[in-house]
C-alpha cells in the first residue's frame, strides 16, 4: 500500500467548481442614476462556510475612468481583468476570490483566506497586475462566511441581527507602538 495523498474532500473551497453569476441593480444617489453590479461565485456561496478559511478580505479599487453610472469604462476593463488575475494568482492555494462588487466608481473584490500571511508580501510590492490602480485591503474575521452569504441573499433568520464583523488590525512593524 502506498502513502499517496488523499483527494481533497468535496467541501474543500479550492476544489469547488466555480459558477459565476451577475447580479445587477439600479438606484439614485444625489440625483445621479447609479448601477450596482455584483459578480458572485454562486457555487461557493451555496456551499459556505468553508472550514479553514476564516478571514474575509476586501480589496477596494478606485476606478480610474468610471462611466456615468459608476461602472468601469471599456478602456479600463482590461486593466481590471489584469488586476483580478494578479489577485487570484497572489492568493494561490491560500484563498479564493468569491465576489466582485462595483458601485459608484469603486470595485471591491471579496476573497476568503486561510491567514493574513498570504497578504504580507503585498506590503512591499503589489502582486503582478495590481500596480495600475490604487487599492486598499480590509481583513475581517468571518468564520461563518456571513459577508458572502449576505451578498448572495442567503442569510438565515436572525443572522442579519449579528454584530458587524471584526476587522483585523495590520501587524505592527518592529519598533512601532500599538495604539
Amino acid at each position: 500500500m502506498t502513502d499517496a495523498p488523499l483527494p481533497p474532500p468535496d467541501d474543500d473551497l479550492l476544489v469547488v467548481v466555480p459558477r459565476w453569476v451577475t447580479l445587477q441593480g439600479e438606484y439614485t444617489e444625489d440625483g445621479r442614476g447609479l448601477r450596482a453590479v455584483t459578480l458572485l461565485d454562486e457555487a461557493v456561496a451555496l456551499g459556505a462556510p468553508f472550514e479553514g478559511f476564516p478571514l474575509q478580505v476586501g480589496v477596494g479599487v478606485h476606478l480610474l475612468e468610471p462611466d456615468s453610472s459608476g461602472q468601469p469604462s471599456a478602456a479600463e476593463r482590461p486593466a481590471l481583468k489584469a488586476f483580478e488575475a494578479g489577485l487570484v494568482q497572489a492568493l494561490g492555494d491560500q484563498g479564493r476570490l468569491v465576489a466582485a462588487l462595483t458601485v459608484d466608481g469603486v470595485r471591491e473584490y471579496v476573497a476568503y483566506v486561510r491567514s493574513t500571511d498570504v497578504l504580507m508580501p503585498w506590503r512591499d510590492a503589489p502582486p503582478a497586475g495590481m500596480d495600475v490602480h490604487d487599492w486598499q485591503v480590509q481583513v475581517l474575521q468571518d468564520p461563518s462566511w456571513l459577508g458572502l452569504r449576505e451578498i448572495a441573499g442567503l442569510l438565515q433568520p436572525g443572522e442579519e441581527l449579528l454584530a458587524p464583523l471584526e476587522e483585523l488590525a495590520p501587524p505592527q512593524e518592529p519598533g512601532q507602538a500599538s495604539s
